[in-house]
């Protein structure tokens, strides 16, 4: 077992070779060892679809994507509990693959925007791997050629008298998660490759529009901010003829404020800038950061990866004529 996991370890770490020679094709490997830190972390999609809450609302619906678009993660410790829940329950994968692939559709995170713009499955492993390496997750997943490992981590495995604790391995319902949203991936990078231009440009109004929610002051609100850039809330207001004070209120009553809309929107324009020659800085100061030093630590809350680094995987692609 030892050497099995050594040999997947240097796998992961000899991308850029694999990625030359064509060697990603074939099965995926997925080689998962948690963190064991206090803080870390986990995607949101997967928290939310193991949690299967009941009770959701095409706003609230709405309301979660802006949240996420803004910080992409929630504790670790919620979806280790999620997991087990879902285990216990006997749900199977094909519902925890539904439930990931319903989140997925409604996603705008920065970083899942950099994963489901790929053209070939090569590069969006290579990226994948970088996300998984850049963010603090308390499970990391490395995806490789063939087959399948996974190991937890050191200190998770050990209860309070040193023995193998029952809960460290990460969950079925965890891993079956994570497995949807790589064959998610993996099929929407081969759908993009049929595309004349490439992926599709998710933004607000596109997640308005698909939850049907455009015509609510927050689905309002995002399109101003999306066509016209950092506006103040009163000029948005007046834009929109009505009074600031109005639209906050009507915005509260959606659980949102203008403030997480305008955040959400220029983390995204900024996004669908990366792959553009414009300057970091000029990106910065275009979508409303205070400097680039804003922007970066925006990137990262977002999606664990600063905005350079979202950049050098995007150029991995080819640009299209």
């Amino acid at each position: 077992m030892a050497a099995t996991f050594a040999a997947i370890f240097v796998c992961g770490q000899s991308w850029l070779a694999l990625h030359r020679s064509g060697a990603c094709r074939g099965i995926v490997k997925i080689s998962n060892w948690g963190s064991g830190m206090p803080n870390s972390l986990a995607y949101h999609v997967v928290v939310n679809a193991l949690e299967g809450k009941a009770g959701w609302t095409p706003m609230s619906r709405f309301v979660s994507a802006v949240s996420h678009a803004i910080s992409g993660h929630l504790p670790y410790q919620r979806y280790h509990a999620a997991g087990r829940t879902r285990m216990a329950e006997g749900a199977g994968a094909g519902v925890v693959e539904r439930m990931v692939n319903d989140f997925l559709a409604t996603d705008i995170n920065p970083g899942y925007l950099l994963l489901s713009s790929f053209q070939r499955e090569a590069d969006v492993l290579i990226a994948f791997n970088v996300y998984n390496q850049s963010a603090k997750l308390g499970v990391q997943t490395s995806l490789g050629a063939s087959g399948y490992a996974r190991r937890p981590s050191s200190a998770s495995r050990n209860g309070a008298d040193g023995t193998l604790a029952a809960d460290g391995d990460d969950p079925d319902g965890c891993r079956q998660g994570t497995l949807a949203i790589v064959e998610t991936m993996m099929a929407t990078t081969r759908r993009n490759a049929q595309l004349p231009n490439g992926a599709e440009k998710r933004s607000l109004t596109t997640i308005a529009n698909i939850l049907g929610v455009e015509a609510s002051a927050a689905g309002e609100v995002a399109l101003v901010f999306e066509s016209e850039g950092h506006l103040p809330i009163a000029s948005v207001a007046r834009k929109l003829g009505c009074h600031q004070r109005t639209l906050e209120r009507r915005l509260r009553e959606s659980n949102i404020t203008a403030e997480a809309l305008r955040q959400a929107s220029r983390l995204i324009r900024a996004s669908h800038r990366l792959s553009s020659f414009d300057s970091l800085t000029m990106i910065a100061f275009d979508e409303g950061f205070s400097d680039l030093a804003h922007m970066t630590r925006a990137f990262q809350t977002a999606s664990g990866m600063p905005p350079s680094l979202i950049r050098k995987l995007m150029r991995l692609q080819p640009p299209h004529r």
